[in-house]
């Protein structure tokens, strides 16, 4: 999963949480590198920056024990962070420290440049061009910027003639995966042809982009066994996968890259787990057969030693026969008589062997091996010595079989797991409420109201947790999100007032500065799912049957203060009424210029003895910029 332009500008926001921070280390795997920075009140964080990556990670890595010479100059020259920010829409990302600049360039092979006064110091990789180049002693210059569609009314004078996907992944800078999630959100083949697109469909595109560029943030991760996508909105063509919702995208590309690297190791762990359980079976087989065959041997030498009793007068008299004959006439000779005699014995004798001076009898249809110019009683003697010697032989080889079995049993009892090293989490984990993935607050006379945040969770509000005595409300133009009102049929004037603020509030109304909007409210048996015949309904989207009760010209109004849910204090957004009602402070918000982060940043400042969670604080704010009124 290699990190779009689009990506780059949602992680900026969750970056910004660096600045004021001092780094304290830098580390450097091959081509991705860790700067772990020092924020106040806060700890340590990891930014994890590679050729096609940048996340924040609660994760360590096996770092080298001996830092590359890059990493000891970042860890030189890199002090206090004064921003991590995105360079225009490109695939850049520049933290400065003072005069000093870390430049994180993440397309083609990626390239990491250390400058001063933008003059190049330290580069992981020199490298020319036709137009720049990057070697230490020269000016740094980026490289010519990528289109930035954030920045023009129309997105099509943006894009050149050809397939729709093509140039919205290309000419747009969104990648191929947001590229075709355009194309599958409004039922476009994204082989259409620009030039065929009617006024109706180069409209319904250009609401998709403004959607992925300027709308909520629902964080998803996206696996099947293994992760395959994260993503900062929900994805209709992923939609066949497992997916998990987070707070925040970085916490997503982290657990992606996470979950996907200790996978590798844990192939890697198995394989070597394996690799020697095999050997130690194999050792053990080896080991099994050695005993039986020495057991086999001890057996049939103590067999043999008894046969020679057992038959003692007539191998007595065979080897008196040979030995005679060999002494008289010789071997050769005495072997010739033997092949042809007529009698019984003799035609037992299979071998006579020269060299090792014995001869092979057969009796009972087994040979033994008798030794001439030696008393039966050596022969057998003999053959009693060596089963002894076989038997001792069998200890040692259990002995040896027993250690190899503890091996297998132990190795057996290993798990064959990674330990998470997570950075230590100050805070303690607690399991959310299931409302806390939408909008939501409590109105003045304690009914709960739920927000949308996008299309996926438009419709899990209404499917899932709409019921009989609820109320449905939504403001009166396409786009704005599902509004429920838990038990709305007893709600009185005054709450289905503050739901339907917070309706208008949390809508495009509040980033475009529009200042009231009309709003209708219906019970839950009047939404459905089922449109007329020829219709088509995207995700997110119901028909409203039946009358409509309005609410008109109602205004947008935001209050945020801390608010108590299950012994920690969390973020609340609202009107003025409900939000005073519950919380000990309130700050009054109004549409501005300031980004989410910076508004955030000033709202723990001034809630600052509540202990609460920047991200929250972010995804509890309205959509778009803002400020703190007074």
């Amino acid at each position: 999963m290699e990190v779009t332009s689009l990506d780059l500008s949602i992680l900026e926001e969750e970056f910004s949480q660096f600045e004021d921070g001092h780094v304290q280390k830098v580390y450097q795997r091959k081509q991705e590198i860790t700067v772990e920075i020092y924020v106040g009140g806060e700890g340590k964080k990891r930014l994890i920056v590679g050729p096609d990556r940048a996340f924040i990670s609660k994760y360590k890595r096996d770092n080298p024990q001996k830092p590359p010479g890059f990493a000891m100059e970042l860890r030189k020259h890199l002090g206090k962070v004064d921003s991590v920010k995105q360079k225009g829409f490109d695939r850049i990302l520049v933290l400065e420290s003072g005069d000093v600049k870390l430049i994180a360039e993440m397309f083609g092979r990626g390239n990491f440049i250390l400058t001063k006064e933008d003059k190049i110091i330290g580069a992981l990789r020199e490298e020319k061009w036709a137009d720049r180049e990057i070697r230490v002693g020269l000016e740094y210059e980026f490289p010519e910027p990528v289109k930035d569609p954030r920045n023009v009314d129309n997105y099509f004078d943006l894009m050149s003639e050809g397939e729709i996907v093509r140039r919205l992944a290309s000419d747009l800078s969104l990648g191929g995966t947001y590229a075709e999630e355009i194309c599958s959100r409004i039922g476009l083949e994204k082989e259409r042809e620009i030039s065929s697109l009617s006024d109706t469909e180069r409209e319904k595109v250009s609401d998709e982009v403004d959607e992925l560029l300027n709308g909520e943030r629902n964080p998803k991760l996206y696996s099947d066994d293994l992760p395959v996508r994260a993503s900062p909105f929900p994805l209709e063509t992923y939609s066949g996968y497992d997916v998990e919702d987070f707070e925040e995208y970085a916490e997503s590309v982290d657990e992606f890259h996470y979950r996907r690297e200790k996978k590798k190791k844990e192939k890697k762990l198995r394989e070597k787990y394996e690799e020697e359980m095999e050997g130690l079976k194999r050792q053990k087989e080896q080991q099994e057969r050695k005993i039986e065959g020495l057991k086999k041997s001890s057996k049939q030498k103590r067999k043999n030693a008894e046969r020679i009793y057992e038959n003692y007068n007539e191998l007595q008299k065979v080897k008196e026969t040979i030995e005679r004959g060999i002494e008289q006439v010789g071997w050769d000779e005495t072997e010739k008589k033997l092949n042809e005699s007529d009698e019984d014995q003799a035609s037992k004798i299979n071998t006579l062997n020269q060299q090792n001076d014995f001869f092979s009898y057969k009796l009972n249809n087994e040979n033994l091996k008798i030794y001439l110019f030696q008393d039966l009683e050596a022969t057998a003697s003999q053959y009693y010595d060596d089963a002894k010697a076989s038997e001792s032989k069998i200890e040692n080889a259990k002995i040896a079989l027993e250690k190899t079995q503890e091996k297998i049993d132990d190795l057996e009892k290993e798990e064959i797991t990674l330990e998470d090293e997570v950075m230590e989490d100050k805070t303690q984990k607690r399991s959310k409420k299931w409302f806390e993935k939408y909008r939501w607050f409590y109105s003045s006379e304690d009914h709960l109201v739920i927000i949308g945040r996008d299309s996926q969770t438009n419709e899990m509000i209404v499917k899932k947790h709409m019921e009989d005595s609820d109320l449905y409300m939504h403001v009166d133009f396409d786009g704005a999100p599902s509004v429920v009102v838990k038990d709305g049929q007893k709600a009185s004037e005054q709450t289905l007032e503050e739901a339907a603020q917070a309706a208008v509030t949390f809508t495009k109304a509040w980033k475009a500065g529009i200042g009231a909007a009309d709003v209708y409210y219906v019970d839950p048996e009047q939404v459905t799912k089922n449109p007329e015949s020829g219709e088509y309904l995207s995700q997110g989207a119901f028909v409203i049957r039946g009358e409509r009760d309005y609410m008109r010209n109602i205004s947008t109004e935001a209050w945020i203060g801390p608010y108590k849910l299950d012994d920690i204090w969390v973020p609340v957004c609202g009107p003025e009424k409900a939000v005073k009602e519950h919380c000990e402070e309130a700050v009054e918000l109004r549409p501005g210029r300031d980004k989410k982060s910076e508004v955030a940043k000033e709202l723990n400042r001034k809630f600052k003895d509540y202990d609460l969670e920047l991200d929250y604080i972010i995804r509890a704010l309205p959509p778009g910029e803002s400020e703190i009124k007074n």
